[in-house]
């Protein structure tokens, strides 16, 4: 499979794993990560990760991509519904891992660029590498970042540093990507899954309704207004004060132990 699924102590870590090409995107790829996203269940955090040097660097431009077949038509003959067709099934395969209810974090080594990007961006954080590289670089070959790229990047850093990255095509490494807002987190070369697993191991130590209701409160409100995300907050705050959680964890906190969470 092109993307290894782990679980282990309540944390999912997917895999890519097509070494050979720095991980890049083909269409069995995109496919995969789709069915490991939508496979997983009953979990604290996800991290998603590429094996070797690098996270991924980007669509598979190789002849021997299916992506490209199933494109030809937009590209050769100006189908638009065939170009539709294939943003979306690609943009499917990304919001299977943005919809799920935990925690995901990115884990950044090497090359982010293009399509790898955009699945970083999908996640809800990410640590990278300083020495890492991130960049969106469709416009080189006459594309955009239409995966999520336009719309989340400029959620994360706003609209005028998103046009820079986007039009300019340039590259950061994780300092920069740092000080811009791209990533939340930037840490020494080779240390990025093992700084997302220390961040999965504090999620997971935390009340896990609680953590799903913060998460699903956060995710609403860059989508609405603050008056109406207030409202979505207080709602979560309900749920969260009523669902038993804090009867344990005020215990545990007056007893000097650590909390037991029902799963």
């Amino acid at each position: 499979m092109p993307v290894i699924s782990e679980t282990q102590d309540g944390v999912t870590v997917l895999t890519l794993d097509r070494p050979s090409r720095r991980n890049a995107l083909d269409m069995g790829m995109w496919r995969d990560l789709r069915r490991a996203a939508n496979a997983v269940t009953d979990v604290r955090a996800v991290i998603v990760t590429g094996i070797g040097a690098h996270f991924c660097s980007g669509m598979d431009l190789n002849p021997d991509n299916a992506l490209f077949l199933d494109a030809a038509p937009a590209i050769a003959e100006g189908d638009e519904h065939v170009a539709w067709q294939v943003i979306t099934e690609l943009k499917s395969c990304l919001q299977a891992l943005a919809d799920l209810p935990c925690p995901t974090i990115a884990a950044i080594e090497g090359a982010c660029i293009g399509g790898g990007l955009e699945l970083a961006l999908a996640c809800d954080m990410r640590f990278a590498a300083a020495d890492a590289s991130l960049g969106l670089l469709e416009v080189r070959i006459g594309m955009i970042p239409d995966l999520g790229g336009c719309a989340r990047l400029t959620r994360l850093v706003g609209p005028g540093r998103a046009a820079d990255l986007i039009c300019t095509a340039r590259r950061v490494d994780g300092e920069e990507a740092y000080r811009l807002g791209v990533v939340e987190r930037v840490v020494p070369a080779g240390t990025a899954l093992a700084a997302a697993r220390s961040a999965a191991r504090d999620i997971a130590a935390n009340g896990p309704r609680a953590v799903a209701l913060a998460l699903s409160a956060v995710r609403a409100s860059s989508d609405l207004g603050l008056i109406e995300a207030l409202a979505v907050e207080t709602r979560a705050g309900v749920l969260a004060l009523t669902s038993g959680e804090p009867r344990e964890g005020v215990a545990a906190f007056l007893e000097k132990r650590a909390p037991r969470w029902d799963r």
